[in-house]
């Protein structure tokens, strides 16, 4: 029995395989929901993040690994599609480097919010007016909204960047602008890690040997990098680290299953076979981890750690995130099972969109309930296990919902 090729949706720019967008869209379902359990008293300790200095993780602590791999996974086709259509390697290189800067501006953003917003702005009102600036910036449509051109916005929602960043204040800080790089946030981290890979790839093409390479010097820089050994770097460290060290090599992975994939649709390999290929791509990186795990009685760099950004879980997490792809490619794009949620579409096609509009929903909620002087009911829904664990996957299911209501009207920020 011959297996019918991948599900792929045609669009304007690069070509959508399903099974990359349904587990995409998993993920972003996921991050939002244990974004919000982290706030529910009594939540089970399998949806809440390790302590740094506790060798495992949890299933939270795969949600960004796994968003860092499939990052990796669109790079070879959103590029190269780019490429296939005539732009020069420079015109591509600087697209991505704005995008990169982009999401790099608004994990900063995103980061200050976190440390607290006082002065003439309230806080939720100061994350509200921010989300608008990016959205106007970087989500308004081609054609504009209405009369109103696309230009205009875009200035209208640069003015009002300058003016949050201007206006933010924390009462921990002095001078004129307050802001500050505490660390890239998730969205920066992105960026960064992005640049690096995507600037690999239009160096090396689709030569998968090159991309595997790339992904051990990358695991060796951060092997040196945890030993101490990159001191003459530590000027560069926040941009080096996340640029090639655990968090590049995680979309490194990534980008080499995609350069598979590629070549898989091109060559129309059987698609059973390929399944099996990943699967014991799947079990190096796994193993790799496990082998690298066994010697962390040596050296504390060994452990399984998301917030140390260790190499073991760097591979174990591109495993686990390879082998859930395999399970969605064999029921999506071989058995052609179809009967996925509607959510699990929205996320996928609109993650940026729904990581932004989640924390700009809490704001009006805080912003609704100080204006009319009550409670937040939303955070007092949360002092209850079960009923905060419903409010959570409500409050995900809420946002993709949204974000896709808002993709329909013309605001898209894509990654």
């Amino acid at each position: 029995m011959t297996a019918s090729p991948p599900a792929i949706s045609e669009g304007k720019s690069a070509p959508r395989v399903l099974s990359i967008d349904l587990l995409r869209g998993a993920d972003v379902l996921l991050m939002l929901f244990v974004n919000e359990v982290a706030g529910v008293s009594g939540a089970p300790a399998f949806l809440l993040h390790k302590p740094s200095d506790v060798d495992g993780m949890t299933i939270t602590d795969l949600v960004f690994p796994a968003f860092l791999f499939i990052v990796g996974i669109v790079i070879p086709f959103a590029l190269g599609g780019r490429l296939r259509r005539g732009e020069t390697r420079g015109r591509v290189w600087r697209h991505v480097l704005i995008r990169a800067l982009a999401l790099v501006v608004m994990g900063v953003l995103m980061v200050n919010a976190e440390h607290g917003v006082s002065g003439v702005l309230s806080a939720p009102v100061w994350n509200v007016l921010a989300t608008l600036a990016i959205l106007l910036v970087w989500g308004t449509p081609e054609s504009g909204w209405g009369k109103v051109r696309k230009p205009w916005l875009r200035g209208a929602g640069l003015a009002l960047l300058l003016f949050v960043a201007l206006a933010y204040r924390n009462p921990e800080l002095t001078g004129w602008l307050q802001l500050r790089p505490y660390w890239w946030g998730i969205l920066g981290l992105i960026g960064w890690a992005y640049l690096g890979v995507a600037t690999v790839y239009l160096l090396a093409g689709d030569r998968p040997a090159i991309l595997a390479g790339a992904i051990a010097l990358s695991y060796c820089v951060a092997l040196a990098d945890a030993a101490g050994s990159m001191l003459w770097l530590q000027a560069l460290r926040p941009i080096v680290r996340p640029f090639i060290g655990t968090h590049g090599a995680l979309v490194l992975a990534g980008a080499l299953l995609g350069v598979l994939l590629k070549r898989q649709l091109q060559d129309r390999e059987s698609a059973w076979r390929f399944a099996a290929r990943m699967l014991g791509y799947a079990a190096a990186l796994g193993a790799a981890g496990v082998l690298l795990r066994s010697l962390n009685g040596l050296n504390p760099a060994f452990i399984i750690s998301k917030n140390h950004a260790t190499v073991p879980w760097g591979l174990v997490s591109s495993a686990l995130t390879c082998g859930a792809w395999v399970a969605v490619f064999v029921l999506v794009d071989i058995l052609g099972y179809r009967r996925w949620p509607r959510s699990f579409a929205i996320a996928g096609e609109n993650p940026l969109l729904a990581y932004l509009m989640a924390p700009f929903l809490l704001s009006l909620f805080e912003l609704s309930a100080s204006l009319v002087g009550g409670t937040n009911v939303y955070e007092a829904l949360g002092q209850t296990t079960a009923i905060g664990l419903v409010r959570s996957a409500v409050f995900a299911w809420l946002v993709v919902r949204l974000s896709g209501w808002m993709r329909t009207r013309g605001v898209s920020v894509q990654l």
